[in-house]
């Protein structure tokens, strides 16, 4: 019986271990333009100066042609981006540092300083295909903080749904208007989608605290983030206090799965949610959690914290969930 018992349990481990998410049911959408034209958020405000002193902008360079992105600030020396901003979608290929450029000190274009990125690294099991661990992490020199330069803490708590986050990013303000140009950073205010409406783009996804972060248009109708905006911050205030929940990923369009259109009244967002990958943002940048979430930790409420570290270690299907309760059950009976 002690045996049974033991196999029991030893089943229920390797169910939570081997999860594996399933495929998506419908295309996602980067929304990372390949072009010269930059392009901007859809339904956005204009934003205050040294509103968000950790936003920078990105330039990747394939000869004469760019990738146009964004990021944050996390440390004096690197940036978060999308892992999907720095690969050249014609050839796969990963960006060399030189040919990356990062911008920052201001929110008008014209009026940043540049540098060219020291090193890139992408999370070593991005898919560009899925773009699951859409994440990457870039070292430049290192940047003196001012009112208009700062890095960004990262944000620990729960994430629910309907709960507001503030997306930005010198993307489009227009799907159906290249030319719909603007020289500033914009923000919208944008609310976290049903895990069940989500689920319908990504079959994998069960909460807004597992490695994504899924938002629907339906809630704040004509706003959204798009083409250009990939990589840039998506944020959080809290006690007077802004921090990072998430980088801008990718879309999807319900009504026309593969459609490049942002702000459709069906549509999703997905961000790539950093709490989750805080373990490979520390270990790549050399920073430790606490100083990365600037101590964050210890001013939420245990249960939000243990809910989402909880999501960083595992997630399971539901069919994975149930067989574990029902292992469980028999141990229990025996």
């Amino acid at each position: 019986m002690a045996l049974l018992k033991a196999l029991v349990l030893l089943a229920c481990t390797t169910l939570a271990v081997h999860a594996t998410p399933t495929t998506n049911m419908s295309p996602k959408v980067p929304r990372t333009p390949f072009g010269s034209i930059q392009k901007r958020i859809i339904g956005g405000s204009t934003v205050s100066k040294n509103e968000y002193p950790f936003a920078v902008h990105l330039a990747t360079t394939y000869g004469t042609e760019q990738f146009l992105c964004g990021g944050a600030i996390v440390d004096n020396s690197y940036i978060v981006t999308a892992a999907h901003c720095l690969i050249n979608e014609n050839t796969n290929a990963v960006a060399e540092a030189s040919q990356v450029s990062v911008c920052y000190g201001s929110n008008t274009l014209g009026e940043q300083r540049c540098t060219t990125a020291r090193s890139v690294h992408l999370h070593p099991n991005y898919n560009s295909q899925t773009l699951a661990n859409d994440i990457a992490i870039i070292q430049i020199s290192a940047l003196t903080f001012s009112d208009s330069v700062a890095a960004v803490p990262i944000y620990t708590g729960k994430l629910s749904e309907n709960t507001e986050l503030t997306t930005m990013g010198w993307g489009m303000t227009n799907s159906n208007d290249a030319n719909s140009l603007s020289n500033v950073l914009l923000s919208a205010n944008i609310k976290i989608g049903s895990p069940e409406l989500c689920a319908q783009a990504e079959s994998s996804y069960s909460s807004a605290d597992g490695p994504e972060v899924c938002t629907s248009n339906n809630l704040t109708s004509g706003k959204d983030s798009c083409q250009g905006d990939s990589g840039s911050p998506t944020v959080i205030s809290s006690g007077g206090t802004t921090y990072l929940v998430a980088v801008t990923s990718s879309g999807v369009n319900m009504d026309s799965p593969g459609s490049s259109e942002c702000a459709a009244k069906d549509g999703l967002a997905f961000y790539t949610h950093i709490y989750y990958f805080l373990d490979f943002v520390s270990s790549t940048t050399g920073a430790s959690n606490d100083e990365l979430t600037h101590g964050l930790s210890a001013n939420v409420s245990d249960e939000a914290t243990s809910s989402a570290a909880s999501a960083r270690i595992s997630s399971s299907s539901p069919a994975v969930t149930a067989a574990s309760t029902l292992l469980l059950l028999l141990f229990f009976i025996l």
